[in-house]
């Protein structure tokens, strides 16, 4: 092509815009149609599935001081005295990191769902209510616990932790919002009472050794730190006796949503209504070279014929 012929670069590209507008224009109500269709899919979807409510628990984990153990300040004073008599004391972590753990262990769960007797509620789906037994034709296939617990912890339980604040949400999604609410408020308050009564029986595990060692030994000195690594361990079971909130400080319990967490109609239909349009404005330009295929091969058969 001669240079006073060429078309500039700007120009190749505006003429492929104004093109794909007409090829939209020629096959606007195509293009109505498929999005129209999409939003009306996504709508009846959205009202033919079973809501899911959402209740959250914030929580402030109640911490230990970070890097100081129980018997730091004891074991600081008096030296190596302890050692004579055979007493070494690990440094307890952080209550924090515990506390955590424990709301997503497989314990807590496992004896959460036994005792609520959730089976047949988590797999409703599988459970003949009005005649009291599992609906399964093999034995083989009636929910286990670690089937109940492996449910929970993928679609029921969420736990999140700001990383600004250290704040905790639990939070737990199930079809009915009293449920939700309720199961979230009991799983922190058994948080509470496990690690309330697993610190006061290894206090008490510790009183007991310290008060054996105690009997074993003449030393006055060593008999000073015996005397006070009993009186921390008693202080501990003291705490956790009249501390309800042991692990977990609850500054927001839970209560049941007032409106479902999922589906959301209106989001879903905005989504849908992209995505449809996109669809189908890729299928009016396929359509239309479609069409500019056959005439260019029709004209072809014409030349030659």
């Amino acid at each position: 092509m001669a240079g006073g012929d060429s078309v500039p670069a700007g120009d190749e590209e505006l003429i492929s815009l104004l093109d794909i507008w007409r090829v939209l224009t020629r096959y606007k109500w195509m293009v109505l149609a498929v999005t129209v269709a999409g939003v009306l899919a996504s709508t009846t979807a959205a009202l033919l599935m079973t809501p899911l409510y959402r209740a959250e628990v914030v929580l402030a984990p109640v911490a230990d001081n970070e890097g100081v153990g129980r018997y730091a300040a004891q074991l600081e004073r008096f030296g190596g005295i302890a050692a004579l008599a055979g007493v070494e004391f690990s440094q307890h972590g952080s209550r924090k990191n515990e506390a955590i753990a424990t709301l997503k262990s497989r314990l807590l769960t496992e004896q959460f769902i036994r005792d609520e007797k959730l089976l047949p509620v988590l797999f409703q789906d599988a459970w003949d209510a009005s005649n009291g037994r599992w609906n399964v034709r093999d034995p083989e296939d009636i929910p286990t616990l670690w089937d109940a617990y492996a449910l929970f912890d993928e679609k029921v339980r969420r736990i999140s932790q700001d990383k600004r604040n250290g704040l905790v949400v639990l939070a737990i999604d199930w079809h009915d919002p009293q449920l939700a609410a309720q199961w979230g408020n009991e799983l922190v308050r058994r948080v509470n009472v496990m690690l309330r009564d697993r610190t006061a029986e290894e206090s008490q595990k510790a009183i007991d050794y310290l008060r054996g060692q105690l009997s074993q030994t003449s030393a006055v000195e060593l008999k000073q730190v015996l005397h006070r690594l009993i009186e921390s361990e008693m202080k501990e079971i003291i705490l956790a006796n009249v501390n309800e909130e042991f692990a977990f400080r609850v500054i927001d319990p839970a209560t049941a949503p007032g409106e479902a967490f999922r589906p959301r109609p209106v989001q879903m239909a905005i989504i849908a209504g992209v995505l449809a349009l996109t669809a189908g404005m890729i299928l009016a330009l396929l359509l239309d070279f479609a069409r500019r295929e056959r005439s260019s091969t029709r004209r072809n058969r014409d030349v030659s014929g």
